[in-house]
This record gives C-alpha cells, structure tokens and sequence, in this order.
C-alpha cells in the first residue's frame, strides 16, 4: 500500500487498523510513518498487485 499523503510505501499489516475515533467503526490503514488515514485496498487491486509482483520475479529468475 502507498501512503496518499506522504508517498511512503508499507505493507496493510504494518498499518494501524481502526483509529477508534471514527462514528460506526474506522475502515481505513493509518500509515506507521505520518499516520495518515488511508482507505482500505479493493481485492481487486491486491490481487492485481501480486501478479505483477510475481512476473517481476520471474523475470529476475530468468536472466
């Protein structure tokens, strides 16, 4: 996940999930450097950001 605000780049699990302070619950991921809050990542765009990671390694794989 990328930071909206400072660009920092982090993984969903290194987020703070849930603030508390929200009314009906927090659904967002706090970034661990600035601690701004970001929407939660669609499964669609996760899943979209495997395959690419995974070609990216099989390309380091076959050089």
């Amino acid at each position: 996940m990328i930071c909206g605000f400072c660009g920092y780049t982090f993984d969903e699990k290194d987020g703070k999930q849930g603030c508390g302070g929200c009314s009906g619950g927090c659904h967002s991921i706090h970034c661990p450097r600035c601690n701004y809050k970001n929407p939660l990542e669609p499964e669609l765009v996760k899943k979209i950001r495997r395959i690419f990671k995974k070609n990216d390694s099989d390309k380091g794989d076959a050089e």
